[in-house]
C-alpha cells in the first residue's frame, strides 16, 4: 500500500505552473548543491562569493560551471578577471559560505589564504581548489553562467563537501 501523507514542506503532487517563482524555488530545493566560494584577484584585491550552482562540465577539455545572479555586485568585480578560483568547501565550513555571502567591505577578514599559480586566493580550509582561465560567459534567464577551464587543481582535505539541501545545509 502506498503513504499518500505529505509532510508540509513537501509540495502536492499535481503538476505546478513553473512561472510561480516561489514554487519553482521549492521545488528545486530538493535538489542537493554543492557550496563553493569563487575567489579571484582584481586589480590586486582578492574578492570572492558563495555560489551554489556549481558542477563540472567536461573532461576533455576539463571544464566547470557555475552561477551568478545578475544583481550580484560582486560579479561585477569578478567579470574583470580572466582567470579565478573555485574553492570546494567541506561541511564544517558553513563559517566560510556565511562570510563570503554577507554583503561585507572585506569578506577575506580573518580567512586564510595562500595564491593560486594564477595568484587567485585559494582558502586554506578548501577541500579543494580548481584554478581555472575564462572560457565562455553566457546569460541565461536572471542569471550568468560562467564556464572556467581547469588549468590548474588540488585537493586539500578528504572531508565530505558542504552541501545545500531544501534550505538549509545538510548534515552528513
Amino acid at each position: 500500500m502506498t503513504d499518500t501523507t505529505q509532510t508540509p514542506d513537501v509540495m502536492p503532487r499535481d503538476s505546478v505552473d513553473p512561472s510561480d517563482r516561489q514554487h519553482f524555488r521549492h521545488i528545486l530545493s530538493h535538489v542537493p548543491t554543492s557550496v563553493v566560494v569563487v575567489t579571484a584577484m582584481v586589480r590586486g584585491v582578492p574578492i570572492g562569493l558563495t555560489v551554489g550552482s556549481f558542477s563540472s562540465v567536461s573532461l576533455d577539455p576539463p571544464l566547470v560551471n557555475f552561477f551568478i545572479d545578475l544583481k550580484s555586485k560582486t560579479w561585477l568585480k569578478l567579470n574583470e578577471a580572466n582567470t579565478f578560483t573555485v574553492n570546494v568547501l567541506g561541511k564544517d565550513h558553513q563559517h566560510l559560505c556565511q562570510a563570503f555571502s554577507r554583503p561585507a567591505a572585506d569578506r577575506f577578514d580573518g580567512v586564510e589564504w595562500t595564491p593560486s599559480p594564477h595568484g587567485n586566493p585559494v582558502l586554506r580550509e578548501a577541500n579543494v581548489a580548481l584554478d581555472c582561465s575564462r572560457y565562455k560567459i553566457e546569460v541565461l534567464g536572471d542569471h550568468v553562467q560562467v564556464v572556467g577551464r581547469v588549468r590548474a587543481m588540488q585537493a586539500q582535505a578528504p572531508d565530505l563537501p558542504l552541501v545545500f539541501y531544501r534550505g538549509a545545509f545538510l548534515e552528513l
